[in-house]
């Protein structure tokens, strides 16, 4: 698709141009024509001949000239014809803004898959529909019906809401500067995963942002964030994602169903991309600003220096929370601050020059910081006193961000006192804020950044002893059936063909048999009466645990006669002798779930009993590196408890891992799994001890 024809156009046809003022026809073709656009416009309209002074057409075969991109803003049913025509023209790029497509149901969705199988055809690269445009400021073009053009900027933007865009550019118009501005609308043909990778070719570029309100195929957006990420140039990627209830979760049939909702899925996948994730609109915005305007920290350590002693904890405990350490700042450089400061303020981190403060103590505070070799941000806490200054403190900071190649971020808390400042400061590229709380949640995201782009790669993990072959003919066996649940020994069947350990379980019909196997598995066992006629076999006297293998011929023996006495007339098949495991065992959550639209997300956690209440689980989307489940192991809270505690041993962290990447493995070979609970798996100091307790397979219906 040829998006830098659709971005960098030559010459645009506007087919619907208007003369009706107000109408989106008409304010599109005046934004083009009125921030000093250098490319030519053909206006589209056969009921006039003159539109702001340039000749009209009748349809887009008059022009006689090659154009580069169509702007449609004609009714959504005769919008298929027109973007044929603009094919048949052989334009590479189109933007519909008309809406009337799969936003209004049925008939609007037949529309659109009419529109995206015309694209195709034509090799189009189409914009929307039912969108706003682009702005694209270098180019002094605003293709959109938006009132503002921004500043030219680092920051791309894309956004599924139109209105979102224009409340964006509105709020923002003095405070940030952006390279593209675009709406996506219903994205039938160019989504997020190309705008991303679009984008990331633009070395004008330093930030990619975007807002979603829904994306499709994990394994693209998880590809191409990472790809951008790990650029030379890396470009981080923020986005805000709308709707955070975990809808359809209530008709899943596991754990791991109900525990993997539709938020949290995306919270998932953020993470897995190495996408920054907004909380919140206000979020996005300080998150555009101090990207935009900061390099990327060598690392996670925050110098705070403040005239206000509380605010200073305050931002403390919030760098502290969002994942930063506060510097422990070198004594040379306590030297020198207790050199340049008066005797009652604090040289520690947080730094305190006190209420009475000027400029000229920020300066030299500043000065002395910016170059310890412990610190890699900065963030600067001005409070209104009646001496503050608050435009020669700006210049100050400004001047020290101009010289020193860290992230300096300022909370200039208040308003009225500080409007003059404020604006310097944003008018010299410095993020400010007016709470602490939210600039170290910021800056805690530019240190996470940093982190990605450091990590190393996990060795490789071999897994041997996969029967896939036999594991499709168990699961055949059931689609054929009709059926989509697993029974219990179909499951563990099946679990078993890829490594999964199971508890040894033999079914025995004499003391002799029971003896043999019991000596065969080699450690307590249980025995558990077999009989179609018994549903309870504790009521029944038919369960004996803990036995010793060497007295299971007589124990076999005393179980059939406890149930002929306590049943008489039960039919009796024999007894099972079941492995029993052993004391001390954590245990653990794995499962599958198939999130509609994005993939198969594998889930970890703490299991058993502990499933609901604690809900201490992570999850990632299939399919999964290395690195992945090392991240997944040590997210939840319990790692503590897994790797070893207080003299506790851990579990075997290792082969946990190989466990997962089993999951991970077999939900690739079979993406017909719609759900998958292994809870509780038991997990122990050595791996040869790991049992799978219970497990339930599902399998979407009317797959193949």
């Amino acid at each position: 698709m040829q998006l830098k024809t659709l971005f960098s156009p030559r010459s645009i046809a506007v087919i619907g141009a208007s003369t009706k003022i107000g109408s989106v026809g008409y304010t599109l073709t005046e934004n083009l024509l009125k921030n000093g656009y250098a490319g030519s416009i053909y206006p589209i309209n056969p009921k006039t001949d003159n539109l702001f002074g340039l000749p009209c057409y009748a349809n887009i075969f008059l022009i006689p000239h090659e154009i580069d991109l169509a702007i449609i803003i004609v009714p959504a049913n005769i919008v298929p014809l027109v973007l044929r025509e603009v094919g048949e023209k052989g334009v590479p790029s189109a933007i519909i803004i008309s809406s009337g497509f799969k936003e209004t149901g049925e008939a609007g969705k037949k529309l659109e898959d009419e529109i995206t199988l015309i694209s195709k055809e034509y090799n189009i690269a189409l914009l929307g529909p039912n969108c706003l445009g682009f702005l694209r400021p270098s180019l002094g073009l605003n293709a959109s019906f938006a009132k503002i053009l921004p500043e030219d900027g680092k920051i791309a933007f894309f956004s599924q809401s139109g209105a979102l865009c224009t409340a964006i550019l509105d709020i923002t118009h003095d405070a940030l500067a952006f390279s593209h501005f675009v709406s996506i609308g219903n994205k039938a043909v160019i989504n997020e995963n190309e705008l991303l990778r679009f984008f990331a070719s633009d070395k004008n570029i330093d930030v990619i942002s975007f807002y979603t309100e829904g994306l499709i195929d994990s394994a693209k957006i998880i590809e191409t964030g990472r790809a951008v990420l790990s650029q030379s140039d890396a470009k981080p990627i923020i986005a805000l994602k709308s709707g955070t209830t975990p809808a359809g979760t209530q008709a899943s049939s596991s754990h791991t169903g109900a525990l993997a909702g539709s938020d949290d899925a995306y919270e998932a996948l953020f993470k897995q991309a190495r996408i920054i994730r907004a909380t919140s609109l206000e979020n996005l915005l300080d998150l555009l600003s101090v990207f935009s305007n900061n390099h990327l920290p060598e690392n996670n350590r925050v110098a705070i220096i403040t005239n206000a002693g509380g605010l200073g904890v305050l931002a403390t405990d919030s760098a502290i929370d969002s994942g930063l350490r506060i510097a422990s700042l070198g004594e040379e450089t306590k030297k020198k601050l207790r050199a340049v400061l008066p005797p009652s303020a604090s040289v520690n981190n947080p730094v305190d020059v006190l209420g009475d403060a000027l400029a000229l103590r920020y300066q030299n505070a500043l000065e002395i910081i910016a170059v310890d070799e412990e610190t890699d941000m900065i963030l600067v806490i001005v409070t209104p006193q009646t001496m503050t200054e608050d435009i020669k403190t700006a210049e100050a900071i400004i001047s020290i961000k101009k010289h020193y190649d860290k992230p300096i971020v300022a909370v200039f808390a208040g308003k009225k006192s500080f409007s003059a400042g404020i604006e310097l400061l944003r008018k010299n590229n410095v993020a400010t804020f007016a709470y602490p709380e939210s600039s170290m949640m910021v800056l805690g995201s530019l240190a996470r950044v940093t982190h990605w782009r450091k990590q190393i790669a996990i060795p490789p993990i071999k897994l041997t002893n996969i029967d896939q072959k036999k594991a499709e003919i168990i699961i055949a066996k059931v689609k054929n059936e009709s059926r989509t649940a697993l029974t219990e020994k179909e499951t563990s069947g099946v679990l078993q063909t890829y490594g999964f350990p199971f508890f040894a379980t033999y079914e025995v019909r004499s003391k002799e048999e029971a003896l043999e196997v019991a000596q065969k598995i080699g450690t307590n066992v249980a025995l558990k009466i077999v009989s179609p006629d018994i549903i309870h076999k504790s009521d029944a006297g038919g369960v004996m645990l803990g036995v010793d293998p060497n007295n299971a011929g007589e124990a076999y023996d005393r179980l059939i006669a406890t149930v002929k006495k306590n049943a008489p007339d039960a039919k009796i098949d024999g007894a099972l002798v079941v492995e029993m495991a052993g004391k001390g065992g954590k245990e653990l959550l794995l499962g599958l779930k198939k999130e509609p639209g994005l993939g198969t997300l594998l889930v970890f956690g703490l299991g058993g009993i502990y499933v609901e209440t604690l809900k201490d689980i992570t999850m990632r989307f299939i399919p999964l590196s290395e690195s992945d489940i090392d991240e997944m192991v040590r997210e939840i809270k319990s790692f503590a408890l897994l790797s070893g505690i207080r003299g506790e041993t851990g579990i075997d962290v290792l082969y946990l891992k190989e466990l997962l990447m089993r999951l991970a493995k077999f939900a690739l070979d079979f993406p017909e799994i719609a759900e998958l609970d292994i809870n509780p798996l038991l997990a122990f100091p050595k791996g040869n001890d790991f049992r799978v307790l219970d497990a339930r397979i599902r399998l979407e219906k009317n797959v193949a």
